[in-house]
């Protein structure tokens, strides 16, 4: 009879740069900030040796694998020409990265129309790349990373640190796997039910162009520009005052790059319902997102080309352009009034907390 072969299984911390809770208060605590988070994490990965591990070597025993018969052909498919496919071109993508788009990545990681983010997301969420890799290649490139705050280099590591904000979150405080917010009174907000709203801001038709443009790429290429991504949350949460999970979930059926972790807590900060969240009251307004980001419309014409025709003066404004003109535009005109949305939001909010507070009042009375 033969014997079985005897393997040795090692387990690596790789998807993380610290594992989940390794980085605690004084109180022995999760953080709920992330700037306090942050410098504790740097503290704490100054005493780790977060060199990546070489290449395994190859196996000299013979062994003799049977073959597995594949359940299905497959072919590997690029989406988008910006995320080729395989561990080759992550690396090198990465090394271009941290070498050169670094350097202005302070500057340019907010205009969605320039090539100024890494774009490294999808194979991070992956694992065709791991952090420790990223931050490896980083410090090769920005030797000086660690004492340069107000460096590209650093406002990029500041982006990886709260990826590991978000995984160490989720793990502390599990209830955010099943729906649940972070700040409890946000539970009794009274979400709009409109399904018709909703399918619009899906598919980009909610007369708001940097709205729409977003939701366009996301739909074409599964991927969003990160300010994108927070303007089109903030408006669905926002302006249309639609529960954040249904944005949540959507995003995660379209998105390349998707991780639970960061979905979540992206969608909760957008929404004001998650830790370290936007305050309740600060709305994004997504005609002056518009302008300030992408103030030439180039990211917008390159997704509406039914706004090319319009100046860059109304390229966030189409409507205002063509009523002076006197011209049909083959582009919604604004579902909502952001002014007025703003203020039903803000009323929607104080009724939550309210509702939330007279909950707990009645509660307490009897216990």
């Amino acid at each position: 009879m033969m014997q079985p072969h005897l393997f040795h299984i090692y387990a690596f911390d790789d998807a993380l740069l610290l594992p989940p809770k390794s980085v605690k208060n004084q109180n022995g605590k999760m953080y709920k900030i992330y700037t306090p988070f942050r410098h504790a994490f740097l503290s704490r990965l100054a005493l780790t040796d977060f060199q990546s591990l070489p290449k395994p070597k190859p196996r000299t025993q013979n062994i003799t694998i049977e073959k597995i018969t594949s359940l299905f052909e497959y072919t590997v498919i690029n989406i988008a020409p910006n995320f080729p496919a395989g561990e080759f071109a992550a690396l090198k993508k990465l090394e271009k990265f941290c070498h050169d788009i670094v350097q202005h990545y302070q500057e340019h990681r907010d205009i969605p129309a320039l090539d100024g983010t890494s774009q490294l997301s999808p194979y991070l969420a992956i694992g065709v790349l791991s952090p420790r890799q990223c931050l490896n290649q980083l410090i090769a490139k920005n030797p000086q990373v660690f004492n340069t705050i107000n460096s590209g280099s650093f406002t990029w590591l500041n982006e990886l640190i709260w990826r590991e904000f978000y995984h160490h979150l989720l793990v502390t405080f599990p209830g955010l796997c099943c729906h649940q917010p972070f700040i409890p009174w946000t539970q009794c907000i009274p979400w709009s039910t409109s399904k018709i709203y909703f399918e619009i801001w899906k598919k980009g038709l909610t007369g708001y162009p940097i709205v729409d443009a977003g939701m366009r790429q996301l739909n074409a290429i599964g991927w969003m520009h990160n300010r994108v991504r927070m303007i089109s949350a903030s408006f669905l949460t926002k302006d249309l005052l639609i529960n954040w999970r249904l944005g949540e979930k959507y995003f995660m059926q379209q998105l390349i790059d998707g991780t639970l972790a960061a979905n979540n807590g992206g969608w909760q900060w957008a929404a004001s319902t998650g830790v370290d969240a936007s305050p309740w009251f600060r709305i994004f307004n997504p005609t002056t997102q518009g302008k300030k980001f992408d103030p030439q419309g180039k990211f917008v014409r390159a997704w509406l080309p039914e706004l090319r025709v319009v100046p860059d003066k109304y390229i966030h404004t189409p409507h205002e352009w063509a009523t002076k003109n006197r011209i049909a535009l083959n582009y919604p005109t604004p579902i909502v009034n952001h002014q007025h949305a703003r203020l039903i939001t803000l009323n929607a909010f104080k009724t939550g907390k309210l509702k939330h507070s007279t909950i707990y009042l009645k509660y307490h009375k009897y216990f």
